[in-house]
């Protein structure tokens, strides 16, 4: 005792002194990191600063030299205004001609006095879009983020200069950037620098170059984000050049800003890296002290650590053992001590599943909850038991009583000396079978196995501590509760019987359960199956069912009730629990293509036995009657369509095709284009059409004001110029258009001129992209 007590306390010491030097060298390892991380971060901030301010410069100076570039051009205009006395179109004609992309100016344009743009490809009218007298009175600027005149849907960057003829401005001239062209010259810039960019106006905040997001929206994103100690958006947009940190929404990292504006074109550009940037060298430094710092703890520590894990696993086992051993032998009465301590086994070995059986009949499951779904038939488990059976008999002869702890792989040698259990383990996912054989009594072997444990050396040095339990506790199973089990088990399929139902009743309605529950179970068509196959096979799909019920409501009350009937208490079981091992019961007997009807009852309180078991037999009865019901029922059951109005026109070939088409179409009309008439031949229900109360343009601007993409309102509106439509099918064309609608949904619009040359009846189809 002293020696014990002696080496117990020198482990204890050991752990002392690893604590105090751990934590000594953990004071010093952070002071240092947090040092580090100090220098880092005021680096980061000035390379930070020197980058931006690299960047702002070359933005400028391509921008000044366009504008300059720009002027020169203005400045030739000016002699063209005075010298010609054209169309604006033709007055600068040679100047479009000999436009060539200059810097980052793709195109030019000329907007004159009376709102009328000149670009190479011609003359646009933009009254409404830019003002002559607004844009003269700006004079020389850069713009923002703005629409394409020429282009629609495409943003650009303006670059404008007046043209000044005798000390007037005439017209103004306008440089074209293209933001995927400014995009590209410095996003390249940015990936070199191992940061991300945005240039942004100063005045509106709308993104000019954002290499982060595929689309560009505005720099207010920024205002939601969590900013660090001493910094905030609001300060960031009040100054014109700074710091800023920030968390970021997209990585689990801060964010570092440098901001500053570029007075000389209104924007302001901001330089942002992640700690993952910042702190890459830091990062790597760190990891290596870790790594060291890691090691002399490890070294301090192992052979410490391993004794401590020995003793941990001997203790382990030795505990898990003792009450496996009492719940065996010390309640040995109890008909559930078998299951119990297998379930107690599975649960420590940390399995998929546990087994106990000998080489006569008696057998015992569990299988953890989490793999019910890979629960192996019956038909498997004869095959696994006999298999496993026979390697304890071979390994087992001529050693009496002793025990044998075996491990079975699906590798390469099983698969040379046994294909068949190869190929049974790859099947089902078996990947490691641990167990014990034991002589039970009359000279029976006894097996104990754990099935995919994730705990091996565990499961085998229990297995050798209880496997001669399991046996003994099986021999006094026999012995004392033989009498007993006879009196209440059914003696066909091992479910209790009558009178254990009787006798639980006395003690149920008394006991302080959370929620009790109570399945009723028939079996539909014995009477068939007896009648056709023989009581035989009506004997074993009971003996099937009710081992069913068993494995599926493992630890809880089975009964058979008589005949086809069976029912299962539950205690303490949630309900959505409860109707999921219903669901794997379904699916185990359709394995057999047995069937059953099911009836539950739930109640968390007024839990009254006697009034459950009828509310369960009650609903069960309404599912077989509803089982026999489906299965006579000979007439075909007509679903309505809740999608769609189909028109019916009588002709079985038509309708037919017509219901297939609702597959692709979301409708289809014929519609008039003298008299604004329309009949329906398909169409969406929502729409709501009558015939007898509106014309078809009115249907369809309402379609379009109220389902259609806002963006797609104006092109899909043409289509209700009858005589454009016309004026296309008669050259041969098809009007046709791709929208979107506010739900997502893309669409397709077609229009089909009929074959009737005395009429102006078209077919309008609307089809899913």
């Amino acid at each position: 005792m002293a020696i014990t007590f002696k080496i117990r306390n020198q482990k204890r010491h050991y752990v002392l002194y690893t604590m105090i030097v751990s934590l000594l060298l953990c004071t010093i390892l952070l002071t240092f990191v947090g040092q580090l991380y100090t220098n880092a971060e005021g680096e980061a901030y000035e390379t930070l600063h020197v980058q931006t301010k690299q960047i702002k410069d070359d933005v400028t100076l391509q921008m000044i030299s366009d504008r300059e570039n720009l002027s020169t051009m203005a400045n030739f205009a000016a002699k063209l205004y005075k010298e010609e006395e054209e169309e604006e179109e033709e007055r600068y004609a040679i100047m479009f001609e000999s436009f060539k992309p200059i810097g980052l100016i793709e195109n030019i344009g000329i907007l004159s006095e009376d709102n009328t743009f000149v670009t190479k490809a011609g003359t646009i009218d933009v009254s409404g879009v830019l003002s002559f007298e607004e844009e003269a009175a700006k004079g020389a600027y850069f713009s923002s983020r703005v629409s394409d005149i020429t282009t629609r849907g495409k943003e650009i960057v303006r670059s404008a200069v007046p043209i000044v003829v005798e000390d007037k401005t005439v017209a103004m001239l306008y440089g074209v950037v293209q933001l995927d062209k400014l995009y590209a010259r410095y996003n390249q810039m940015t990936i070199d620098l191992n940061a991300q960019l945005f240039l942004y106006d100063k005045e509106t905040g709308d993104l000019i170059v954002d290499n982060i997001h595929d689309t560009l929206g505005n720099i207010s994103f920024l205002q939601d984000r969590q900013y660090n100690h001493g910094y905030s958006y609001e300060e960031m947009m009040a100054t014109d050049k700074g710091f800023t940190s920030f968390r970021s929404a997209y990585k689990d990292e801060n964010v570092h800003m440098h901001y500053s504006t570029i007075d000389e074109l209104g924007w302001m550009i901001a330089l942002v890296r992640y700690d993952s940037q910042v702190f890459t060298q830091t990062y790597a430094l760190v990891q290596t002290l870790l790594i060291v710092f890691s090691a002399i703890i490890i070294v301090i520590s192992l052979y410490i650590l391993a004794l401590m894990m020995s003793e941990k696993k001997v203790s382990a086992i030795a505990d898990c053992a003792a009450e496996v051993r009492k719940t065996l032998l010390e309640t040995a009465d109890e008909k559930d001590n078998i299951s119990e301590a297998l379930k107690r086994v599975c649960t420590f070995a940390a399995a998929r599943s546990a087994v106990f059986f000998d080489a006569d009949s008696e057998e015992y499951h569990f299988v953890s909850p989490e793999y019910r779904k890979d629960m192996l038939g019956e038909k498997d488990r004869k095959f696994l038991k006999a298999e496993l059976l026979r390697y304890a008999t071979e390994t087992h002869q001529g050693k009496g009583t002793a025990l044998n702890v075996l491990c079975i792989k699906p590798n390469a040698h099983l698969r040379e000396t046994n294909g068949a259990f190869y190929a049974f383990l790859k099947k089902h996912n078996i990947f490691e079978i641990s167990f014990s054989a034991t002589v039970a009594g009359a000279n029976k072997t006894a097996v104990l196995a754990t099935i995919n444990t994730k705990r091996g050396d565990y499961s085998r040095g229990l297995a050798e501590k209880v496997s001669a339990c399991f046996a003994i506790a099986l021999d006094n199973k026999h012995y004392l509760n033989n009498t007993r089990m006879e009196a209440t088990t059914d003696g066909l399929t091992g479910a209790l019987n009558r009178v254990a139902y009787k006798n639980d009743l006395a003690t149920l309605n008394v006991e302080n359960v959370e929620n009790f529950s109570c399945i009723y179970i028939d079996v539909n068509e014995l009477h068939t199956v007896n009648n056709t196959y023989g009581h035989a096979a009506g004997d074993e799909m009971l003996l099937y069912i009710a081992n069913t019920l068993k494995d599926v409501f493992y630890g809880h009350r089975v009964y058979r009730m008589g005949g086809d009937e069976f029912l299962v208490f539950c205690k303490n079981r949630e309900q959505d629990v409860l109707e999921k091992g219903i669901d794997i019961l379904f699916k185990q007997l359709a394995n057999r293509h047995y069937r059953v009807a099911v009836g539950l009852s739930y109640r968390t309180e007024d839990i009254n036995v006697d009034d459950m078991v009828h509310e369960a037999e009650k609903k069960m009865y309404e599912a077989k009657a509803l089982y026999y019901q489906s299965k006579e029922q000979a007439t075909a059951t007509v679903e309505e369509d809740q999608d769609y109005i189909l028109l019916k026109t009588g002709l079985p070939e038509i309708d037919t095709i017509l219901s297939v088409l609702k597959e692709k179409y979301n409708g289809i009309y014929r519609v008039s284009l003298n008299t604004d008439k329309a009949k329906r031949i398909l169409m969406p229900t929502y729409l709501n059409y009558n015939e007898n109360e509106e014309n078809f343009s009115s249907l369809f601007s309402k379609y379009v004001s109220e389902a259609v993409d806002a963006e797609y309102h104006r092109a899909v509106m043409v289509f209700l110029n009858y005589e454009a439509i016309k004026q296309q099918l008669a050259e041969g064309k098809t009007p046709k258009i791709t929208y979107k609608k506010t739900d997502g949904e893309t669409v397709v619009l077609s229009v089909y001129k009929l074959n009737d040359a005395e009429t102006s009846d078209t077919l309008w189809v609307f089809a899913k992209a």
